[in-house]
């Protein structure tokens, strides 16, 4: 197990719960507190995840996390802000990112367990940017540096530059590839793996893994802990994150960790990818 995430499981993204309509500060430590209770690995936030009103919105409610489990993993991620109302923007620049990490810093009240470029395909000079990681690393600024939503391409440049802890990309079951895993798994980085259900956009859930489907409606259980929990267990040093609003589904994902996984679930989640294209 690595360093930044001494566990396996599933992680909390708190974007939907500071962006989503409707959202308050008061149900989103609710869910919070739900998610570390039932075991969640790490808590996921971002500088990109703030209000118009407080810039440290979405970090401030991870925080909260370490109010019941001091030593949860705050992972958060640089160099992408808000500007307004419904706009964002990227800057990878060196003295952004520092100003970020230090913010971030500020905020949790200790260094981020990971500091991660938050849209590394939006940043002209992606190598530049992972040097400055790579300093406030070696300063002591935050725990451990990555990329999110990086190529495989752009992962293999970075190599040469410095040593990356981890990086969180889109994985949603059924719909993307898992070549940026594989890369990752093969050097021995660990992998978020954000939107592993597809998103709001994506077919049903239950029409790409009929098979695991089908396993849960038998064992009463919910296919979205099922996937999760075959996901953990097919995937090595994976460790998906989710993005539930309410407490309730928080709950039944996080204890996908605890789910037993047979030699029937593997073979149905195996059976489903490869029908869709993805051979484990």
């Amino acid at each position: 197990m690595s360093a930044v995430l001494p566990r396996s499981g599933v992680v909390l993204g708190v974007a939907s719960l500071v962006l989503s309509e409707g959202m308050t500060p008061e149900h989103g430590r609710e869910v919070v507190r739900a998610a570390v209770e039932a075991g969640a690995a790490a808590i996921d936030t971002a500088r990109a995840y703030a209000t118009v009103d407080d810039d440290a919105a979405g970090e401030r409610l991870a925080a909260t996390a370490r109010e019941i489990d001091p030593s949860i993993p705050l992972i958060t991620k640089a160099g992408h802000y808000r500007i307004g109302t419904a706009a964002w923007d990227a800057d990878g620049s060196a003295d952004r990112l520092r100003k970020d990490a230090l913010r971030s810093r500020e905020v949790f009240g200790a260094p981020p367990s990971l500091l991660l470029l938050h849209r590394a395909d939006r940043v002209d000079d992606v190598l530049a940017s992972l040097r400055v990681l790579a300093e406030l690393r070696e300063e002591g600024v935050v725990e451990a540096i990555g990329l999110s939503n990086a190529s495989v391409e752009l992962l293999e440049a970075a190599a040469g530059v410095a040593t990356i802890d981890a990086v969180q990309n889109r994985l949603g079951l059924g719909v993307d590839p898992i070549d940026e895993y594989r890369f990752c798994r093969e050097q021995g980085i660990d992998f978020l793996a954000y939107a592993p259900f597809g998103g709001p956009r994506a077919a049903p859930l239950a029409t790409r893994i009929p098979h695991v489907a089908a396993l849960a409606m038998a064992r009463e259980a919910s296919i979205h802990r099922l996937a999760l929990a075959a996901m953990i267990d097919a995937l090595p040093g994976l460790w998906p994150v989710i993005g539930p609003t309410r407490v309730e589904s928080v709950r039944d994902s996080a204890a996908a960790t605890h789910e037993i996984v047979d030699d029937e679930l593997r073979t149905a989640f195996r059976d489903d990818l490869r029908s869709r294209g993805v051979d484990l």
